[in-house]
């Protein structure tokens, strides 16, 4: 039997994994878990999902202290991991974030097993600054260690390996692979709503300053004045008392706070428009927005800001509509530009964003995509 045909033995290595919300890092694991053998090295987890499948096996003790705390003592239960790593006997080590991989790059090293690294936004922008501590010089270590062993790096968009090449990773080694979302999962509703409903304008995230909340409140206020509409957010983080002072005389405003996985699902399909307004912050931009995906494969159109690589997660005009980062007047026409379309205007939006997302931007086509990388490797 040919290595085309073998069913594949992959290492999955990250530093941490909380699951929700870090299902990206399991995602293709459970998808071709039928075709092959994966198990997810790490060392802190949280898993607070039972249906991933993926056996996940952490090294650092003492989970009651949390993830802050047990991150100081990670580095002493490395080896403990890379241990772990070569008795499974892997193929392929495939790495999450180029931060905290040591372990994986030991193991790599001294099996001589190709090792590949998908990069994903933190580890870019950290390895683009000079180190201000020891923690940012202990991230430096782990990436340049990365660069050196992994025989191939994948970034999550093009923005986001064009920035990468300019901070210092290693272009020859860089290819783009779209991480993809799960479309059987993230599905429309058969009941598109009737148009003469309050439309509702819907943001998922955390509720900080480089995701644009306060700019997306802003915005619905000004809207308001001429187009009736639901606000509402789903998440939580340190700029939720600010955005409450906001909204508070917003009578259609809501702030949900965190939410499952499922309910996240059921608010999108409902939803008449996603908003994305995420902007630069400390350097940092969003790398790709798995957000927008998720509700254009449930059919919702998007308003998004062209910042980072979220450009590249829709189509601009099609499936919705770009604006400038931190333009507020942009952002509130856009939503009302989606919110008025007719009925068999927005009916055709949907479908566009649906078909965009399944036949470009899915779990699916990503999983072939990154089946086609792990059997390259192992076979050489």
């Amino acid at each position: 039997m040919n290595r085309t045909q073998s069913a594949l033995r992959v290492a999955v290595t990250k530093g941490t994994l909380r699951i929700p919300p870090t299902y990206f890092a399991v995602s293709h694991a459970e998808a071709l878990g039928a075709k092959h053998h994966f198990e997810c090295f790490v060392l802190a987890a949280d898993i607070q999902d039972p249906t991933i499948s993926t056996p996940v096996r952490q090294y650092a003790p003492f989970p009651s202290i949390g993830f802050r705390r047990r991150e100081l003592v990670m580095p002493a239960f490395m080896p403990w991991m890379t241990a772990g790593i070569l008795r499974f006997r892997p193929d392929v080590i495939h790495q999450h974030t180029a931060v905290w991989s040591l372990p994986a790059v030991t193991a790599s090293r001294f099996a001589r097993i190709p090792m590949l690294t998908t990069l994903h936004g933190a580890d870019v922008f950290v390895y683009g600054r000079s180190t201000s501590s020891l923690m940012e010089r202990w991230h430096h270590s782990n990436i340049s260690a990365c660069n050196r062993t992994s025989t191939r790096l994948l970034a999550v968009s093009r923005f986001l390996a064009d920035t990468a090449i300019s901070s210092g990773y290693p272009a020859n080694k860089l290819e783009v692979h779209y991480q993809g979302i799960d479309t059987d999962y993230f599905v429309p509703l058969e009941d598109e709503g009737h148009p003469d409903q309050l439309p509702t304008v819907l943001f998922v995230g955390s509720l900080a300053e480089r995701k644009g909340v306060l700019d997306l409140a802003l915005a619905s206020k000004e809207l308001l004045k001429t187009v009736p509409h639901r606000l509402v957010f789903i998440g939580d983080g340190p700029l939720r008392g600010d955005l409450e002072k906001i909204i508070v005389d917003h009578a259609d405003a809501e702030i949900v706070g965190a939410a499952g996985r499922s309910a996240v699902r059921a608010r999108m399909q409902a939803a008449s428009v996603v908003v994305v307004p995420s902007k630069e912050h400390k350097g940092w931009r969003e790398a790709a927005g798995l957000v927008s995906l998720e509700a254009q494969a449930c059919g919702t159109p998007v308003v998004a800001t062209d910042s980072g690589g979220i450009g590249e997660m829709l189509r601009n005009g099609e499936t919705g509509l770009l604006v400038s980062e931190g333009n507020i007047g942009q952002l509130s026409s856009a939503i009302g530009q989606i919110l008025t379309m007719s009925g068999e205007e927005y009916r055709k939006c949907r479908a566009r964003a649906r078909d965009f997302v399944v036949t470009s931007r899915s779990l699916a086509v990503s999983c072939d995509e990154l089946e086609s990388h792990y059997i390259d490797l192992a076979g050489s």
